[in-house]
């Protein structure tokens, strides 16, 4: 079998670590091999425990690499690897991930990715319980903050026979994500670039007994758009999020929260390094005055509940920023009266209010799409649009960017 890349053609180092899903490995060849990319295979010892190592030769055109030992004497592995414009690891097992992110280079495939240039991505494939693991959610976060790109796994049946989030994500959200990635192509402007921007998302949480909460209908949508828009127009994006069901954004520092309090301790946390704040998450107004310990079951007696105002968290990150932040909150109402969004922006020191009408069809919370009364710094100015949540976020950045560019040039 061949050894050298094809001339040419773009060289993919397909990563294969041990995890269940290591056969669909497979199907990855197969898929990359038929968009004309030159497919080498490194693969982990355990992982030859679930990975045809000769099926996948077939497939590649070259010998399955295990050991530095196997590539020769006088090949160096980063002689070897140089030529790779991309690794790609799939599936990526709780144990390598957290190999990266520790910077640990024990086998061929971990100081590869240490030792090359090359761009990577990797697609988780666990238990729910080990992916959402804190330990492993930190990996995450450092992987992600130093650009290593990850495509989310789905969710599904796992290899315990339960249902969750664990199940390596689709053959084609893989390649769609390897071609994206390896794409010169970029419409986007990167106006951002060196710019740290942070985002809050989805509801809040609070705790009345073990069982149940005060919370809200936000699924977190908008404020995923806004982050995944920022990143791809080059900044660096800190999400606060509360419990949603979404994958985080690619490239993102991702930490999840439950409770306003919580929120509010992770936003102050990233705050003063922030350019850029925008607030999309819908932080409950109210928590209990106690919680109970244990489950309050029915008894034939009514039940009366005693609720505290949460903290304004906005208004006092307003109060504590520097010159040169630029701060956007929110508003979700059922009825947008314009007297009392311009009231609420001065009163919560933002430069933007962007309010929408939950109450709307098709637009608000857990829509695909949205609509927004946009209301600038001075309280005179108003703008409307609607469209996808997507749109929406690219035409908020913009006018974010407009607004920094006109109180930067004075």
């Amino acid at each position: 079998m061949s050894k050298a890349p094809g001339q040419g053609r773009k060289v993919i180092l397909l990563g294969v670590t041990a995890s269940i899903a290591a056969h669909r490995a497979l199907d990855l060849i197969r898929v990359l091999k038929s968009a004309d990319y030159d497919v080498r295979v490194v693969a982990t010892r355990n992982a030859l425990h679930f990975f045809p190592k000769e099926t996948a030769e077939v497939f590649s055109g070259h010998k399955v690499e295990t050991s530095a030992y196997g590539l020769g004497p006088r090949v160096s592995h980063v002689e070897w690897g140089q030529e790779a414009s991309a690794i790609l690891i799939a599936p990526a097992s709780a144990d390598f991930i957290a190999k990266m992110a520790l910077g640990l280079a024990d086998d061929l495939l971990s100081t590869l990715c240490l030792a090359l240039s090359s761009k990577i991505l990797f697609a988780p494939a666990m238990e729910e319980r080990m992916y959402k693991h804190p330990a492993t959610q930190e990996h995450l976060s450092t992987l992600r903050n130093w650009g290593i790109k990850e495509v989310p796994p789905d969710t599904g049946s796992l290899a315990s026979g339960k249902s969750g989030v664990g199940r390596m994500a689709s053959v084609e959200s893989i390649f769609s994500a390897i071609q994206e990635m390896l794409s010169n192509e970029s419409t986007y402007s990167k106006d951002l670039l060196g710019k740290t921007v942070l985002i809050s998302a989805g509801p809040t949480y609070e705790p009345i007994d073990p069982v149940r909460f005060i919370g809200n209908r936000s699924s977190g949508k908008m404020g995923y758009a806004l982050a995944e828009a920022s990143i791809r127009r080059g900044a660096k994006v800190h999400l606060i999020s509360g419990p949603v069901a979404l994958p985080p954004p690619q490239g993102a520092n991702v930490e999840y929260v439950e409770t306003a309090r919580e929120m509010q301790e992770m936003l102050f946390k990233h705050f003063p390094s922030a350019d850029i704040l925008i607030m999309a998450a819908a932080v409950s107004d109210y928590t209990t005055d106690s919680t109970l310990a244990q489950k309050k079951k029915k008894d034939g007696t009514e039940w009366t509940l005693h609720l505290k105002e949460n903290p304004d968290i906005l208004s006092a990150l307003t109060k504590s920023r520097h010159p040169g932040q630029t701060i956007m909150g929110f508003a979700a109402e059922t009825s947008l009266v314009r007297k009392e969004l311009q009231d609420k922006l001065r009163r919560k020191g933002v430069d933007l209010l962007a309010s929408n009408n939950i109450s709307e069809p098709g637009s608000g919370f857990g829509s695909e799409n949205n609509s927004i009364l946009l209301l600038t710094h001075d309280g005179s100015s108003f703008e409307e649009k609607s469209g996808s949540k997507k749109d929406l976020a690219d035409w908020l950045i913009d006018r974010i960017i407009l607004l920094r560019n006109r109180i930067l040039s004075h």
